[in-house]
């Protein structure tokens, strides 16, 4: 009977993480995020504070678990031990119990107070607290993520970012919890006010004709060529000598077919340079490439290692890359004995200090290393530096065939559609892409082929997105600050209102 009550209890949580689960890769039923969330942002109406808790403890774990299963077929293939790689991914689903912990928390608030209208603010500010969590930076299951296939319908997103499109996707979620999980008496159903639905729908819809309107108005820009030049090696995985032979090999056809396209920019991936002190890298387009190319390698400076974007169109310049992965390129708690089990790198690369932009040949790019292109503000900082082009350099190739892969490339595309700037992103074996500055695909290379893959994009005179769209996530993460100080002086109250004892 307890386990029956028990199961009872969760199943809007169980019900809201499957919803969500097959909206993403590998299923990719894209349209259920409008409404995956609806069965747990209604349960945490009808519990109190700790049972919302509980129930967050839960969601967290669950949806964490799913979004991050691909570690354990990554790290077998890395360490050879499959019980090995169970650890990791146990480890992420306690960590996802305890950042969605005060989530749960904060919608019951809502609820509780009268004022379902938040609950899209709410989520998306902890979907930015848990992106830009101290070191261990958790940017995977965003909601708006999946829509990246309909660039029309999420414009909004150049006036506050990804998080600003899953508030928007927040509402129906929150709707259809007023209305079809209405809460019950014995008797009858406790039916929302029409006004508040009304209000949300018109804000929905606004939002939508307001995105549709910014998709029509493409900016003007000047036509150049652009190549994407995947070398199809694997990066990742094949010992160090054979990958560098390998991409000698393939870099100069790379070059040649350049040439012959008359390109104005040859984009090559994180890691095309082998590491040299110098600031001409060494790698198979020599001292001074025939081509203007951008492409990413390491540099040693001061005892220090930086992985880094260079440029050559007749001079070489380069800029450091800004945000590290976690337990790949820095390990945190290098000295814990169970850190030894997973064969991790075993020097630190060092961070860049600022962010730069990169002008090749003319064109002002924003270079985005790899995981760089996860997080809305590098671009954001990019935009308002005057980058006119997003260029991401990656090695995807330690993720081929898993949701993460997937994720990675995908959050490509909202760069753009944030920035309303062209992409050009390129990957050791993929995938390597090119937008429009409204974040369409209008390139995209299959991953594991050799290729130099010419596009013309307009490039435009400089963005046209708000330039500081990050700022929506601080109102949200304001409106959640306020809540937890509308629930203090609540307790405090109710404190010196109780009756004292005779």
């Amino acid at each position: 009977m307890r386990f029956v009550q028990s199961l009872k209890r969760a199943w809007p949580v169980i019900a809201s993480v499957v919803l969500l689960s097959i909206a993403f890769p590998p299923l990719n039923i894209v349209l259920l995020v409008f409404v995956a969330a609806a069965p747990w942002v209604a349960s945490l109406r009808d519990t109190d504070g700790k049972g919302a808790v509980r129930s967050s403890l839960l969601f967290g774990a669950l949806y964490i678990l799913f979004q991050m299963y691909w570690l354990v077929p990554f790290v077998t293939k890395w360490t050879h031990k499959p019980l090995t790689a169970l650890i990791p991914w146990i480890v992420c689903g306690t960590l996802g119990a305890l950042l969605y912990l005060p989530l749960g928390w904060l919608i019951h608030q809502c609820w509780k107070r009268g004022w379902p209208w938040l609950i899209p603010l709410v989520w998306a500010g902890h979907e930015g607290f848990r992106a830009y969590v101290p070191v261990l930076a958790f940017p995977w299951g965003i909601l708006a993520n999946p829509l990246w296939m309909f660039p029309q319908f999420v414009q909004h997103a150049a006036f506050g970012t990804e998080f600003f499109v899953s508030a928007w996707l927040m509402i129906p979620n929150t709707a259809l919890a007023l209305l079809v999980f209405a809460k019950k008496t014995n008797e009858t159903s406790e039916l929302p006010p029409a006004r508040s639905t009304l209000r949300m729908a018109m804000v929905f819809g606004g939002l939508l004709l307001v995105s549709a309107y910014r998709y029509s108005q493409m900016p003007a820009g000047t036509k150049k060529v652009v190549t994407l030049g995947q070398p199809g090696v694997d990066m990742a995985f094949t010992p160090r000598d054979k990958r560098a032979f390998e991409l000698y090999s393939v870099g100069n056809l790379l070059q040649s077919r350049s040439l012959e396209q008359g390109t104005d920019l040859l984009v090559l991936p994180e890691g095309f340079a082998e590491d040299d002190p110098s600031l001409a890298p060494y790698s198979a387009l020599g001292p001074r490439p025939e081509v203007p190319v951008i492409m990413g390698g390491r540099r040693d400076a001061d005892g220090k290692t930086y992985q880094t974007a260079f440029g050559y169109d007749g001079v070489w310049k380069s800029t450091d890359k800004t945000r590290l992965v976690v337990f790949g390129e820095y390990v945190p708690f290098r000295d814990l004995p169970l850190l030894k089990n997973f064969d991790l790198p075993s020097g630190d690369l060092t961070p860049g200090q600022e962010l730069h932009t990169l002008t090749v040949n003319g064109i002002v790019t924003g270079p985005l290393l790899c995981f760089e292109g996860v997080f809305p503000d590098l671009a954001e900082r990019h935009g308002r530096l005057g980058a006119q082009l997003l260029v991401q350099m990656c090695i995807d190739d330690w993720y081929e065939g898993t949701p993460a892969w997937e994720q990675l490339w995908q959050s490509s595309v909202w760069r753009s559609i944030e920035s309303g700037l062209p992409m050009a992103r390129v990957g050791g074996r993929g995938r390597s892409l090119a937008t429009d500055a409204r974040g369409n695909v209008v390139l995209l290379v299959p991953g594991g082929q050799t290729a130099a893959a010419r596009v013309e994009l307009a490039i435009p005179d400089h963005s046209d997105a708000f330039p500081y769209r990050m700022a929506f996530v601080w109102v949200c993460w304001a409106v959640c600050g306020g809540l937890v100080v509308v629930a203090i002086m609540d307790r405090l109250a109710d404190g010196k209102n109780k009756p004292k004892a005779p």
